[in-house]
């Protein structure tokens, strides 16, 4: 029997489809998941019947350099870097570009300087408050 469920992750909710198992179904579900290496979600919006791995956030190094950091407002991906080190930025000036639930974020330079150093790649997966890059 399937059922639809809303769940709250991190404080985002996400609309699912579950199944209910009987006794020895759930037996064999438990011994496969626990062979699964990641953590496996099934969402509604895609495909109801095919199960996704979910990102795993990566961790920001603190910055060394010195210097203002610039953090994420959002947990989401890193689609693009439109700085480079060492470059001179004016206040607003595009910075980066992060990517949460299929909606493009952008983040600017919230002051002049220079990006003295970049915590992130293309393709990471952050958390809110995760340093992107460093101003001096």
């Amino acid at each position: 029997m399937m059922k639809h469920m809303r769940i709250t992750v991190d404080g985002k909710s996400y609309d699912v489809l579950v199944e209910t198992l009987d006794g020895a179904q759930a037996a064999a579900s438990a011994t496969l998941a626990s062979q699964q290496q990641q953590p496996m979600v099934q969402t509604m919006a895609a495909q109801p019947t095919i199960a996704a791995p979910v990102p795993q956030p990566v961790a920001t190094p603190a910055a060394a350099t010195g210097g203002a950091p610039v953090t994420s407002p959002l947990s989401g991906t890193v689609i693009e870097i439109h700085a480079k080190e060492g470059q001179a930025v004016k206040e607003g000036d595009l910075l980066v570009t992060l990517e949460a639930m299929k909606m493009n974020t952008p983040i600017n330079a919230p002051h002049a300087g220079t990006v003295r150093s970049i915590a992130v790649h293309k393709g990471d997966v952050i958390e809110e408050s995760a340093t992107l890059l460093t101003l001096g």
